[in-house]
């Protein structure tokens, strides 16, 4: 099989270095003019011979699309940052692979969720962790054989040990998880996932402090289905690749939800004491509104996509603290596949600030 991946991606190479020569034979004239007055010196020769390239290739065509379609096909090549596993099911590289500096990143979270803890309990504020397991252990039954590192497959075991001894209530999305509970295209969870995740988080909040008196809340479907584009086509580069050479969408559907407030004059200035703050999971999958559903109460959207670890809180704390001002419980959302990444700038400056007794955040009250 190795060998004959090989020889088809040869093939593909070849004929597209043949398909590129016959576009530029007619414009050699005017290359060897423009090409006479650029220098070897400068790289001016390699920048007019790029620019010549990029000209002579014509845009996204459907040439383009079938010859991507045909590589997918024979290969299942979805590039460095997506591994393919069952027929039209695409993981992450990252949950799959081995992580430098892991242990090192992960003593670095551990000392920053320390100092967060602290920091929200200053302000009176109950911290829910909700780590989100990966997408290649939630749905191993689509892996297929996908080989998967011994580091990867026990990062929500070792986050759950290591932190054990942390004053931080955790809710465990994995147990009785049903599969798949994940799109195939896409990195985040199904309608299905997002209920279920939901559902569980509702429990334990409801566990942990005594709630308000329950505002209606009805969730509306649109039965009428629609093709949900996949982030994970995106990062492979097959997301213009022609069927039946590329994986099949996914089908979606939009919800609406209803709050049925009581209609007085304060109604629009109320101010729930429930936030979410959390990552694309919070914001792509209408966790939210299944959440204020399960809960029958309303809460805070405080999330965004690429959030990473602890992004969003650290938004909160340094840039928006008047947001928290009224709130008892804040449900911090994050996906584990970020637990082994380096720390971010902000991450990096927040455990920096404490580590030299400067001011962790500001707007404290």
């Amino acid at each position: 099989m190795r060998r004959l991946n090989t020889l088809a991606f040869l093939l593909i190479i070849f004929a597209g270095m043949l398909w590129l020569a016959l576009r530029l034979y007619p414009e050699l004239p005017a290359w060897q003019r423009q090409l006479a007055q650029a220098g070897w010196h400068d790289g001016t020769i390699t920048a007019t011979f790029d620019k010549q390239v990029a000209a002579a290739v014509p845009a996204d065509t459907p040439v383009e699309r079938a010859l991507n379609g045909v590589l997918y096909a024979l290969t299942a090549d979805t590039g460095p940052q997506v591994r393919s596993g069952c027929p039209g099911w695409l993981f992450l590289s990252e949950e799959t692979g081995y992580s430098p500096d892991a242990e090192r990143h992960l003593s670095q979270r551990l000392q920053l969720t320390r100092l967060l803890i602290a920091e929200f309990r200053q302000r009176g504020i109950v911290l829910l962790a909700v780590p989100v397991p990966d997408k290649a252990e939630m749905a191993a039954a689509q892996l297929c054989g996908m080989r998967v590192a011994m580091q990867a497959a026990d990062r929500r075991h070792t986050w759950h040990q290591r932190s054990a001894s942390l004053p931080l209530p955790q809710v465990d999305l994995a147990a009785g998880w049903r599969q798949p509970g994940y799109w195939r295209t896409d990195s985040h969870w199904n309608r299905g996932g997002a209920t279920a995740a939901a559902s569980r988080v509702a429990i334990v909040i409801q566990s942990l402090l005594p709630l308000a008196p329950p505002t209606p809340i009805r969730l509306h479907v649109n039965d009428s289905a629609h093709i949900r584009p996949g982030d994970l086509v995106h990062l492979a580069g097959i997301s213009t690749n022609q069927p039946p050479f590329g994986p099949l969408p996914d089908l979606d559907y939009d919800i609406r939800l209803d709050i049925a407030r009581s209609g007085g004059l304060l109604d629009d200035s109320a101010s729930p004491y429930l936030m979410l703050a959390g990552s694309s999971y919070s914001t792509n999958t209408d966790f939210l509104a299944y959440l204020q559903t399960a809960l029958q109460q309303e809460v805070i959207q405080q999330s965004a996509a690429g959030s990473g670890f602890a992004g969003s809180l650290l938004t909160l704390l340094q840039q928006h603290p008047a947001r928290l001002q009224d709130i008892r419980l804040l449900i911090w959302e994050w996906p584990l596949r970020a637990l082994y990444q380096p720390l971010t700038a902000a991450e990096t400056a927040y455990l920096n600030a404490a580590s030299g007794a400067a001011p962790l955040s500001t707007g404290a009250h």
